[in-house]
């Protein structure tokens, strides 16, 4: 039966809090400046990193660069040399291991010639080597049978990189609108940082803390008017950041269900699962492929539209964010009840994608513009 090798260990506890909180201010600010600049130099570098008008899951009318993703990780390296040297270990690791995610994504916003799966693959790998380099891997996930197999380190080890994987895929699905991916981000990354400090985890608690400055910085310039955009770089490194602490959390504290993560990650990763089934049911279209029903698009069509009915037209492409935003912000109410409970976690997650699929047929249903019988693919 394989082990896997000891985590990092660090008296974080001891970590001077005022320099994390000085650290997460330089975050915003690096995160904020260096999105602007993107923005006001777009005349010179926009003919390789604006984003297309047209497509299925365009909602915007004007030229705006799709690579918000550089400017996180600019601010990634930066921010690692303002770090006390005990985070700074493991916020190098985790930087390092996120590359290969940040380049696939990048490329494919500057080239548009690097696959969904060459992407996918690509962050599937750079969760290997984040369990390489930092130690923790999910070889727990309270289910009998599962967590037998688990104990084997080569299968914890490629189910890490798989899972994580997974959830930065996850985020770059649901980036359809402003704000929509970094609020989700936020949101999420507040939850885990709640769990942290209920169960002392100061590592957790700072990383979320760091991960969401760094996330803030680029929303402030990409809510509510869409000035630049994540890109594929920009989804696939915060979803791998989002999935790093999806394992930390439940690794470093045993307390702490596997079920909770999951549940936290809930609306992108229902979001995910329920994409794919829809999408394998229609003839002739690919998982792969891109479609205009996501859960966002409905929502921006039945409920964005009537919160918008008399005001610009272009508000409601920020609106659709304002409705969707509740779903992870129930889970991460429904979290801070069950987190230390794996069969409470698991049943508030399929709750939480019954819930889904109820509003996803109700919109279906009355959604303008749809083919009839749509619900029925969900």
């Amino acid at each position: 039966m394989g082990t896997s090798p000891a985590p990092m260990s660090s008296s974080f506890a001891q970590t001077s809090w005022h320099i994390i909180d000085e650290t997460a201010l330089a975050a915003f600010v690096l995160s904020l400046v260096l999105c602007l600049a993107l923005v006001l130099t777009q005349r010179w570098h926009g003919r390789y990193t604006h984003d297309h008008l047209t497509g299925p899951q365009k909602f915007h009318r004007h030229k705006v660069p799709r690579i918000g993703g550089l400017a996180i990780g600019m601010t990634y390296g930066l921010v690692s040399f303002l770090l006390p040297q005990d985070v700074r270990v493991i916020w190098v690791s985790i930087g390092l291991a996120g590359l290969p995610a940040l380049v696939a994504g990048l490329g494919e916003d500057l080239t548009r010639a690097v696959g969904v799966k060459g992407r996918l693959f690509a962050t599937m790998v750079a969760g290997v080597i984040f369990a390489l380099l930092t130690g923790y891997v999910m070889d727990k996930v309270d289910l009998p049978g599962v967590d037998w197999l688990l104990s084997f380190y080569f299968i914890a080890l490629l189910f890490t990189g798989f899972s994580m994987g997974g959830v930065a895929n996850a985020i770059n699905i649901i980036d359809g609108f402003n704000g929509l991916a970094a609020g989700a981000l936020l949101i999420m990354f507040g939850a885990f940082a709640w769990v942290g400090l209920q169960v002392g985890d100061a590592l957790v608690f700072q990383l979320a803390l760091l991960y969401a400055a760094l996330v803030l910085g680029f929303f402030v310039v990409n809510f509510p008017m869409g000035k630049i955009f994540l890109g594929d770089g920009g989804a696939y490194f915060c979803g791998f950041l989002l999935a790093s602490l999806g394992v930390l959390l439940p690794a470093r504290n045993p307390e702490v269900s596997a079920w909770a993560a999951i549940l936290i990650c809930a609306y992108p990763v229902i979001e995910t699962l329920a994409s794919m089934r829809r999408k394998s049911r229609r003839t002739g279209h690919s998982v792969g492929q891109p479609d205009r029903v996501h859960f966002h698009m409905l929502a921006h069509r039945r409920y964005a539209r009537r919160i918008v009915r008399r005001g610009p037209a272009h508000l409601r492409n920020p609106a659709t964010s304002l409705v969707t935003w509740l779903l992870p912000v129930m889970t991460t109410v429904l979290v801070a009840f069950s987190y230390d409970n794996a069969v409470l976690s698991a049943i508030f997650f399929f709750c939480t994608a019954y819930i889904y699929g109820q509003i996803y047929r109700v919109m279906s249903l009355n959604a303008p513009n749809l083919p009839l019988g749509l619900a029925r693919l969900l």
